[in-house]
Parts: C-alpha cells; structure tokens; sequence
C-alpha cells in the first residue's frame, strides 16, 4: 500500500529558541505499507522517506528515515522460525536537552536512530510429549547519527524446557539465558541467568508460579558476580478479552517485576502494563508490534475486519482520517551509553465509536543507571536517575461522513532528583479538520502551540500546517 504525504507547515519559531526565527517548511514523505500473511511469512512494514525544505535558509534541509517493521518467518515446518524487526526513527539525545513534538523543527538534541534485529529459533518436542523445549538467539544492533551517543551491540541466547508432572496441575520450566552488550563509548556487560519454575493450576483460567535460580553479570562490578534469585506471580484470563498476570522476582538490583491487565469491549480497549527490568537501549524504541496505538486498533476491530490486509487499510485509513500517528506516544525517551534498571508505567485507551475515537495514553518511566561500585562514575551525575511522565490524548469527532474534527493534547515532564535546575517540560495542543477529498486522498489542517519551559531554553511556538496524504 503506497502512498505519499505532502505538508507544508508555518511556524514562528522553527529554531525552538527564545529568539524566534519564523519559517515556511515544505515536507514530501513518500512511504509504504507492506503487510504480508502467507504460509511461510507473517510481516509488516511500514517505511517513510521524509525530505524537509525551508523557505529562509536552505541549509536546513534535510532528509529523515522512518522504519517500522517486524514479522516471523517459517523456514522448517513447526520446528525452525526467523524473528526480526527493525525500527528507525528521530530520538532525543539527552532528557535535559531541548525537546519538540515536531520533526520539522531544526533541534540539535535530536538524532536518527537504527536499530534492527534478527532471532532464529527452534522449538519441539522431547520424547514424544514428555517436555517441550526451546532455543532462541537474538542478534540486535542499534547505530545512532551522533557521535557522542553509543552504538549497541548485543547478542543473546535463550533456552528453555519445560513439562508436566504426575499431578495433573502441576508444570515445571527450567529457562537459562546468557547475554553479551557492547557499547562503542563504554565497557562491555556479560550477563548470564539459570532458573527453575513451578505452576499450578487453581482453576483452567487461574496459575499461579514461583522461581528460584542463578544470576552472574558485571553491571555493577569489574567482574562478574554471582546473586540468587526468587519469585513468584499469577495468570488470570476469565475470558478470551481479559488478561490479569503478573511476576515479581527478586534481583541483583532488587526487585524486578511484569505486569500487564487489559481487557477489551466491543468497542474499547484498555491496558495497564507495569515492567521493572534492566534496559539497554532507548525508551522510546517500542518492541514493534508491541503497545503501538496501531497494535490497539488492530486488536480491537479484528473481529469486524478478519482479513489482515482488509484490516490494516481500514486502520491506517482510520488514523489517516483521525490525524493520529500509527505509533504516537506519551514520553519520547533519549538515547544512553550504559544499562539502566528501567520501571515503565503505561495506561493506554481506545475508544472507538460510530463519531467519535478517543485515545489516550499516559506513561511514567524511571531510570536509574547501573553505576559500578568503587568505579570513576560519578552517582551524583545528573543521569543517575531520570523520571520522565508524559500523557497524551486524542478526540476525533466526525462531523460528516467524510469529514473530522481532531483535538489533541501532550504534556511531558523530565524530573532530575540529584539536580533540580535540569527539569523541564513540554506541552502542546493541536486542534485541526480532517476530509477524505477522494477514494485514496484525505486532507488536513492543523494549528499546534507548543511550550517548552526550562532554565537552560526555554521556548514557545505557534504552527499551522496542511497535508494531503494520497494512498495509491
């Protein structure tokens, strides 16, 4: 599904500075949409090559690639299976640097990001049904514009085996992983974990499981070092729309722990996810696929739309119509150079009726870095610890059938414990008029205010821009 997007956009302040400097930027974005659903391969891909011109000073135009894409392929009949993604993007390099809802907008904090990944695994029986077992690598790369930022390497093995007992109920896994993570501007981390878990079934829609095992890095050491771990969780689905699950597990660096509760109606969809764990790379790198406002929709209208194909047109259609970006969020994230212990709150909501679509999401993300112990690191540096917190919300109401009326709100906030004076935070309001002008163009008219308020920059900026957006 090709298509091209053309806008042009006039802003008072296209430099983001107190000082403004006031723009006419023209953006052409050829892109496409590739959904592929066959016996062998399960892929999406969704890709934009956007050129930015500006009227006063040539010298800012510039090209930017968008990348989102994720599939499985089947190459051995139920036995060996090919995972990949890749994911291409604008990322803000640091959280106390300037921040802006707009890629049009010249910001120096601001750098295209690759990262791409590929995971063969096999899966399958031992003798017969007694235990099932499985055995995956994951490869990932993430390479970034700017040279103070560190690329990623990382490559990880993942096995497990799992199998009933002689009571009925009772199940046990043994899972092990090891993992090496390279940083061009830091050290290299080794980490490596072996646990054992048993679940029990109360009822057929209630487990619950506990975990005891073995883990060896060098996150907060020179060396590896040895801790134990132990948890316990549940999984509750009362029906197929409904899932309650949770799993808390005691770690080197405390407690870690995923949570997720969602539940679907005919025409809504609401989920909560809670997730405490090491992190490598980017928070606003989102595992494709994976909690999207895209992904929602998918989830809500396939019912009415079984097809893929069928489905994804009337989607991005859908959020063509809406103004809405298939992968909008809250909270932008920034790029890092070491492991962080990340804790990632996130609510989000579709609403989607005959007039009316409302989504919203609000997340809450704290990170905190692995600094080694007795080491130069600096705990005090302003890094040590980031909360960020960020809601968004969207109302599209149709006017006519071929025309809607798009209200929308962002407010993000970056907190520093260790120094105050880095806060900053960001709001932005848009209200535009969207119109299907044929069976393949919609247009679109937007006025946007925006307002960044810190002690190191602060600004304000006023745009109005207008799109058509035409799908072959």
């Amino acid at each position: 599904m090709p298509r091209v997007r053309w806008t042009e956009t006039l802003t008072d302040n296209v430099n983001l500075s107190a000082q403004k400097e006031g723009d006419l930027v023209s953006t052409l974005a050829p892109g496409v949409r590739i959904n592929a659903n066959t016996a062998r391969l399960n892929m999406v891909l969704d890709y934009d090559l956007v050129g930015y011109a500006y009227a006063r000073n040539s010298d800012y135009n510039n090209f930017q690639n968008y990348l989102n894409t994720f599939g499985t392929l089947e190459a051995i009949d139920n036995w060996f299976f090919v995972d990949f993604s890749g994911y291409v993007s604008q990322q803000m390099i640091s959280p106390f640097g300037t921040q802006s809802v707009s890629n049009a907008n010249i910001n120096a904090n601001r750098a295209q990001t690759q990262t791409y990944q590929v995971s063969p695994y096999i899966r399958g029986q031992l003798g017969g049904d007694i235990a099932e077992y499985f055995l995956r690598y994951n490869a990932t790369t993430t390479r970034t514009s700017n040279g103070s930022v560190s690329d990623v390497d990382i490559s990880q093995w993942i096995g497990q085996v799992r199998g009933g007992t002689p009571f009925q109920n009772l199940a046990w896994t043994i899972d092990g992983s090891q993992q090496n993570t390279d940083y061009s501007l830091g050290r290299d981390y080794d980490d490596e974990r072996v646990r054992a878990i048993l679940t029990y079934r109360l009822f057929p829609q209630l487990r619950i499981s506990g975990s005891g095992g073995q883990e060896s890095n060098n996150y907060i050491t020179i060396n590896n070092e040895s801790y134990s771990t132990y948890g316990y969780g549940l999984d509750w689905r009362p029906t197929d729309r409904t899932i309650v699950a949770g799993f808390q597990e005691k770690r080197f660096f405390g407690w870690g722990h995923n949570v997720n509760i969602s539940h679907r109606f005919p025409l809504t969809g609401i989920q909560y996810t809670d997730v405490q764990d090491v992190a490598f790379l980017s928070s606003g790198y989102t595992p494709p696929g994976q909690g999207t406002v895209y992904d929602q929709y998918d989830a809500l209208l396939a019912n009415q739309y079984p097809d893929p194909v069928a489905r994804a047109a009337y989607i991005n259609n859908l959020l063509n119509q809406a103004g809405i970006a298939p992968n909008s969020q809250a909270v932008y994230g920034y790029l890092n150079n070491r492991p962080q212990v990340r804790r990632t709150q996130q609510l989000s909501l579709v609403l989607y009726g005959a007039r009316n679509s409302i989504t919203f999401r609000g997340t809450r993300i704290t990170d905190e870095t692995l600094w080694v112990a007795g080491g130069i690191d600096d705990p005090t540096n302003p890094f040590s610890k980031v909360i960020q917190t960020g809601y968004s919300a969207i109302l599209a109401h149709r006017l006519t059938p071929l025309t809607s009326l798009n209200v929308g709100a962002l407010y993000q906030k970056t907190d520093a414990p260790s120094n105050t004076a880095l806060n900053n935070d960001l709001t932005m309001f848009q209200v535009g008029v969207s119109s299907r002008l044929g069976a393949r163009t919609v247009g679109t008219i937007n006025a946007r205010r925006s307002v960044y308020s810190s002690e190191s920059n602060p600004y304000n900026e006023n745009a109005l821009s207008a799109s058509l957006i035409f799908s072959f």
